[in-house]
């Protein structure tokens, strides 16, 4: 089973994991945009490796963004065989709701953005034309956490995406899809260049938030 075939067939496809903040039109939205910075097979026939549509990354971001609709809050799993998430001190707790208030402005703002450039609907417009917005100016910003995200959404634990957010087999979606453990390919021109340098910094930034809480 190639690829494409695998993602058409993925439970995340087919209403199984309710949204947590995205609208309907803002998860088409951020999945059209991911699938634009880090194209898989079908967006780019040439990418033999899986990308941010076949991974499905706006689940991680639409419960990263969600995270407090849950309690505990989907923040810190717990350890391997216990499930869930642990709870966060109180200071934990202001800490990340702060951050998480400030990135749901940034991405409900950020796909209206996306929406008007593209003259009423991102998700209606060609590739060609999607990538144009993405390379607009004033998207600049956004597309950069964008991406940050997506790259987090590619390498996160799988629960980190939601209890059923497995591919037939059971197993992980990165896995499942054959994603390399450590590395990705990316194209040698346009927005996915662009951005790729910023891999290591999203890593770290991933990292350290994590490290200094």
């Amino acid at each position: 089973m190639d690829i494409a075939t695998e993602y058409d067939e993925s439970p995340l496809q087919q209403g199984e994991l309710r949204p947590f903040f995205f609208t309907p039109h803002e998860t088409a939205v951020v999945r059209e945009a991911t699938a634009r910075l880090i194209p898989g097979p079908r967006d780019d026939p040439a990418e033999p490796y899986p990308g941010a549509r076949e991974a499905d990354v706006v689940r991680y971001i639409d419960r990263l963004l969600g995270a407090f609709t849950a309690d505990p809050p989907l923040i810190y799993p717990a350890p391997a065989g216990q499930g869930g998430f642990l709870p966060l001190t109180p200071a934990q707790r202001v800490g990340w709701r702060r951050r998480i208030d400030t990135l749901q402005q940034a991405y409900r703002a950020g796909t209206a953005l996306l929406d008007r450039l593209a003259g009423g609907d991102f998700t209606a417009v060609p590739a060609a034309e999607r990538d144009a917005v993405l390379d607009v100016p004033q998207v600049q910003e956004f597309r950069g956490m964008l991406f940050d995200h997506a790259i987090q959404g590619l390498y996160a634990a799988p629960v980190y995406c939601g209890a059923t957010a497995r591919h037939p087999g059971g197993t992980a979606p990165h896995t499942a899809l054959g994603l390399p453990g450590g590395s990705r390919s990316v194209a040698a021109d346009g927005p996915t260049a662009a951005l790729a340098g910023r891999f290591e910094e999203a890593v770290r930034q991933l990292v350290a938030g994590v490290l200094d809480e």
